[in-house]
């Protein structure tokens, strides 16, 4: 990117203006010192007390201007940090626009083949459902899409307000993985129910549903194999319940942990999501007083997200 113009690159900017900088301190105080020095040499030769004049107060000057300098790298540091961090965000946004742009184009393209199909073809009834339900699969995907940055953007202004109830895990959990077939059609999903005391939660039922519906995609969207498969384990002891979602997806790397729910952010380089889902999910699970955690033994071994929550007894 910056081959031929790599001395106008910010860092090399940044670097020479810090060299040049502590440079020129160090030429302005060796030629300060020599100059007070040869005139406190000259001063002596004539016999002359050199308090006379001024009250020496070099070292002072000089730990003065040096403080000043120190503050004026710092104020640079922050400005040059200040800066990347605002190429990173651009960087992230310019991915997000991509893939919010891909999730809304996909579905639109969809609808419109089986528009040109529905009025350039004479179909049977059965056909028609059949065309019919896709398209309905597709609108609910666009909606989908709009209603999570709407639900986002309330949220990040705490502008939302829940409608919370007691729901066993167990019953939400298998309900919502029977009625959204349409989410993983080539993915596999398996529930495990936690077997005793009842996991019970109070819920946002929408929000949750988002959020089930996040994790889920994102191990789908983040996962190459053939066979794709994603586990749901639930449990819970006497104070929390556990949602475990485990995947046999591309893994994640462990320095990318740690940002795995930043805003923007994805792993690796792909066109798929928005960098919104896991974001979105770790302020949903806030709003419900739990965590939300992830783990990974590293590229191509999988990931398991957890969520915990209180339990309701």
């Amino acid at each position: 990117m910056f081959k031929g113009r790599w001395f106008f690159h910010p860092v090399f900017v940044f670097i020479f203006s810090i060299v040049a900088l502590g440079f020129s301190l160090f030429l302005y105080i060796r030629t300060y010192l020599q100059a007070n020095d040869a005139f406190v040499s000259y001063l002596e030769a004539r016999n002359i007390e050199p308090s006379q004049f001024a009250e020496s107060n070099t070292w002072l000057n000089v730990v003065v201007l040096s403080v000043l300098v120190a503050i004026i790298l710092f104020c640079l540091i922050l400005i040059f940090v200040y800066y990347q961090k605002m190429i990173r965000l651009y960087r992230m946004q310019q991915n997000f626009i991509s893939g919010f742009t891909h999730e809304l184009k996909t579905p639109i393209a969809s609808l419109r083949l089986f528009l040109d199909t529905f009025t350039r073809h004479e179909l049977s009834r059965e056909e028609q459902i059949k065309y019919l339900a896709y398209m309905r699969r597709d609108t609910e995907r666009l909606s989908d899409n709009v209603t999570q940055i709407l639900d986002l953007a309330k949220i990040e202004d705490k502008k939302y307000e829940g409608d919370f109830s007691i729901y066993d895990l167990n019953e939400l959990v298998e309900q919502w993985v029977s009625k959204s077939p349409h989410f993983f059609e080539n993915c596999e999903i398996t529930v495990e129910k936690h077997e005793g005391n009842s996991p019970r939660a109070k819920l946002d039922g929408r929000l949750f549903e988002m959020l089930l519906m996040n994790l889920v995609i994102n191990g789908i969207n983040y996962n190459q194999n053939t066979d794709k498969k994603i586990n749901i384990k639930i449990s819970c002891t006497e104070k929390y319940n556990r949602i475990d979602f485990t995947d046999n997806g591309m893994g994640i790397a462990k320095k990318e942990l740690k940002n795995i729910f930043k805003k923007f952010y994805q792993v690796g380089k792909t066109s798929k999501g928005t960098g919104l889902g896991l974001y979105l999910s770790s302020h949903i699970v806030r709003i419900h007083r739990g965590q939300l955690r992830v783990d990974s033994e590293g590229p191509g071994k999988g990931s398991t997200f957890t969520v915990i929550l209180p339990r309701e007894v």
